[in-house]
């Protein structure tokens, strides 16, 4: 940290504010489409939860107006409209996912995007550039963070790391230059909070981190428009995110390929199971057993589950609330219940986590059938792949066994237009009509060449 050297936070905003977007690949600009239509099917689909209304009553009831979209209705200020669209469109915990931004990049980024942009009337295509900027911007600090060590101190990187993507995304819808952008970072680097406890009894906390750091790229973007500095160094500082966040950090990573030559949404998985991350392969093993096996769920003796250690603090303990949830949240986080409905139902959707299946007799059962182990083995995929290994054995003394390290909705492993198509419909009809969702639908695919508030007028 010499005065005469550009801080990492002084050159990102040079490469952001400096960027060709008309030369962004257009497979890029496609996979930011289907980014910004997944995250609208979970949007819509959660605006009904009872997290979402408890978060609108909360920040929309004392009488304050605004022009922004809010998700199921009516209107408020950019940064509230913000906090509540997050909240709503983390509840079903299909969110998209990026193992190199550490987290869930869309609900920390697009709600302070759609917000900034439709407060300013900008045009699609701008959206869609801003958002492609704020993922890079988020998958390059989560490189750059010590994951485990981050996750392992109680932080939530989705908002954590993501209040910098959304920082960054908000800053190019309002044009700034690249002091302004340098500002805001270090501003939000002040804003960046969010904790994980509610992992051990699962409630609903975890839906209001991106809804903070949503709010909080807004105001960040704010003050540095009003003038207000933010310190140069706020990633590689002996006091910045990374130094004060986690341990034995690699700031180096935000400043690899500097050059347009990668795009950080490309590392974007999305999900087929309303639950968290590390259910996933786990779930896809035993579908995949059973399927090609023809085992039915009453044969069922036994499945062993070996896990990641990331997981372990997620999924598997305290084994007590993971083997018995109180609630749905702690049933997306919980590895048994998630293995036992994908092996009763044959998938592990949002009506598998539904509150009268957390004492069904059935289900009970299954899960008691689990049993979860971390051997170290399937470390070794780690940090960027959650592999894991299952072993079923039915009654008659059978076993078969599978290894899973690309689930579904990974890049290596993709969902198909036809597949993203069906989940935007399946998530978003559950709180607006057909008829509706495919106007957003289509609307969404065209988002190229029309204004933002054509879109949101069709959220209401």
């Amino acid at each position: 940290m010499q005065p005469g050297i550009p801080s990492i936070s002084e050159q990102l905003a040079k490469y952001y504010t400096e960027a060709d977007s008309s030369a962004i690949p257009a497979k890029v600009r496609t996979r930011a489409r289907e980014i910004i239509l997944d995250w609208l099917g979970n949007a819509i689909g959660g605006s009904n939860l009872e997290s979402t209304e408890m978060a609108k009553k909360a920040l929309l009831s004392d009488g304050c107006h605004g022009s922004v979209t809010v998700m199921g209705g009516g209107y408020g200020p950019a940064d509230k409209a913000a906090f509540v669209n997050a909240v709503s469109s983390h509840g079903l915990e299909m969110d998209d996912s990026n193992t190199q931004a550490c987290g869930h990049p869309a609900v920390a980024i697009i709600p302070a995007t759609l917000a900034a942009a439709e407060e300013a009337g900008a045009s699609g295509r701008d959206f869609i550039t801003a958002v492609i900027w704020g993922y890079d911007a988020m998958v390059r600090v989560g490189r750059a963070v010590n994951q485990d060590n981050h996750f392992e101190r109680g932080f939530h990187p989705t908002a954590t790391v993501g209040i910098f993507g959304g920082t960054t995304a908000v800053s190019m819808i309002k044009k700034f230059s690249a002091e302004q952008l340098k500002n805001a970072l270090g501003i939000a680097g002040g804003f960046s909070a969010g904790n994980l406890e509610c992992y051990a009894d699962g409630t609903l906390t975890k839906r209001l981190n991106p809804g903070h750091a949503s709010m909080a790229a807004i105001t960040a973007t704010k003050l540095a428009a009003a003038g207000y500095r933010g310190p140069r160094w706020i990633f590689e500082g002996k006091c910045g995110f990374l130094h004060a966040y986690s341990d034995d950090v690699s700031p180096e990573q935000m400043l690899k390929n500097l050059d347009y030559s990668e795009y950080g949404l490309m590392y974007t998985a999305f999900k087929p199971y309303a639950s968290c991350k590390y259910t996933h392969a786990p779930i896809d093993c035993t579908i995949k057993i059973m399927k090609n096996n023809g085992i039915q769920a009453e044969e069922i003796e036994k499945i062993s589950v070996d896990v990641v250690s990331m997981a372990v603090r997620a999924v598997v303990e305290p084994r007590e609330i993971k083997y018995n949830p109180p609630v749905v949240g702690a049933a997306q986080f919980s590895l048994p219940y998630s293995v036992a409905v994908a092996a009763l139902y044959g998938q592990a959707s949002v009506d598998q986590f539904q509150p009268e299946l957390l004492t069904d007799p059935a289900v009970k059962a299954m899960m008691n059938r689990v049993e979860m182990e971390h051997t170290g083995a399937m470390d070794k995929y780690l940090p960027y792949v959650f592999a894991s290994a299952v072993v079923i054995e039915t009654k008659d003394g059978q076993k078969y066994e599978d290894l899973t390290t690309y689930t579904k909705g990974d890049p290596e492993n993709p969902m198909s237009s036809e597949e993203l198509k069906h989940k935007f419909f399946s998530l978003a009809c559950r709180s607006i009509s057909k008829e509706k969702a495919e106007q957003i639908y289509a609307a969404s695919m065209d988002l190229e060449n029309i204004s933002i508030r054509h879109l949101t007028a069709l959220l209401h």
